[in-house]
């Protein structure tokens, strides 16, 4: 099948939650009755039977997943090319909290039959009313027994660490770590292709049946990282030309994200990367140039750019948003970059989180002084 050098558009996957709202319609404009709770909105996925379809062009109807299948090296590119599509991205809106929970990760999920990825993944605060927190880890260095015991007497948030969030925060959720959206955000998720999921609480919260849902709690206590977590936001490194600032926001094995500010109406240049790229503009409004002609994009939209597509230009209006996101060569795309314009190892090493599952201590002489 050939792939088009153009962006590809896909139709939101809409999830009904018990802890949904109506942020993605007040926010983001999308046309959703205020009777429904929507939690979730799938933006890109080839996960399951929960297909992004092409809507428009030459590609209009396939799946997601039959497009990297029968084309992966045009599609994924050559550092991504598995024939699976590699990433998740979606927003979330959770106007009630979300469980406690947890994921497993790669080897952990394919040594217990749960599925081919595991979940690593970081959550982008879109938007957050004062005083919204996440947690993320636990407070202090726990026993099986402990935690266990902490779950069957539901003391378990006694001994959980939370955070303190804003707009435009980046949080890094490597897999085994315990975590759960509290009231009051918008967030778009980035993570790998998993919906592998174990709850270890639910704050006796009831579902539409009026009935506890099901914990998992055998499943969790395998994959949980029982050590405390740094789960501070990630500092970013922001580098200012032409009216644009250009963040790099966080780098993993997974996904790398890169965040475009338009301070005045401008264009940038989006570097060619050897993976493709999920472009998706969090506030105003952006243009998309290349080679084969143009795409208006406005708030909340989100576009895949194939592999094949090099040369790309992006036109932001003043207080325009846009995040990239692709699979990376670290060393290639992330460190060597960032070294070339002087930013220090400690610095580049902040990207990849402040625990020891940093992907790119690989590549850096100078581990930061806080992991």
């Amino acid at each position: 099948m050939k792939i088009p050098a153009e962006p590809l558009f896909f139709s939101p996957i809409y999830k009904e939650t018990l802890w949904g709202g109506t942020a993605l319609a007040e926010r983001l404009g999308r046309p959703l009755s205020a009777a429904k709770r929507v939690g979730e909105s799938w933006e890109i996925s080839g996960y399951g039977r929960d297909q992004s379809t092409v809507t428009a062009g030459p590609l209009v109807g396939n799946s997601l997943s039959r497009l990297s299948a029968e084309s992966p090296l045009e599609l994924l590119g050559d550092i991504a090319a598995s024939g699976t599509f590699p990433l998740l991205c979606k927003f979330i809106d959770a106007s009630q909290r979300l469980s406690v929970q947890v994921h497993p990760d790669d080897a952990q999920a394919r040594a217990n039959g749960w599925g081919e990825f595991g979940k690593t993944e970081c959550w982008y605060i879109v938007a957050a009313k004062e005083g919204a927190r996440c947690i993320l880890g636990f407070n202090r260095n726990l026993t099986i027994e402990e935690l266990r015991s902490a779950v069957e007497t539901s003391t378990l948030p006694d001994s959980l660490s939370s955070v303190a969030i804003k707009p435009g925060d980046v949080l890094f959720i490597p897999a085994g770590t315990v975590h759960a959206i509290l009231e009051g955000s918008l967030m778009y998720e980035v993570q790998e292709t998993s919906d592998t999921t174990f709850r270890l609480y639910d704050w006796a919260r009831l579902d539409t049946a009026g009935k506890p849902r099901p914990l998992h709690i055998n499943e969790a206590c395998t994959v949980v990282d029982r050590s405390t977590f740094d789960n501070r936001p990630l500092p970013p490194i922001t580098l200012t030309e032409h009216g644009v600032r250009r963040s790099i926001r966080i780098a993993c094995r997974y996904f790398a994200i890169e965040q475009y500010s338009f301070m005045q109406d401008a264009e940038a240049v989006m570097a060619a990367k050897r993976s493709f790229r999920i472009v998706t503009v969090i506030s105003g409004a952006a243009s998309l140039l290349y080679p084969g002609g143009k795409a208006e994009l406005s708030q909340g939209v989100t576009v895949l750019l194939p592999a094949i597509m090099r040369e790309v230009r992006v036109v932001g209006s003043a207080g325009a948003d846009i995040i990239e996101v692709w699979a990376p060569d670290l060393l290639q795309e992330v460190v060597l970059p960032l070294r070339t314009q002087c930013v220090p190892d400690e610095s580049i090493m902040s990207l990849g989180g402040f625990g020891t599952r940093n992907d790119l201590a690989l590549y850096l002489k100078k581990p930061s002084s806080r992991l």
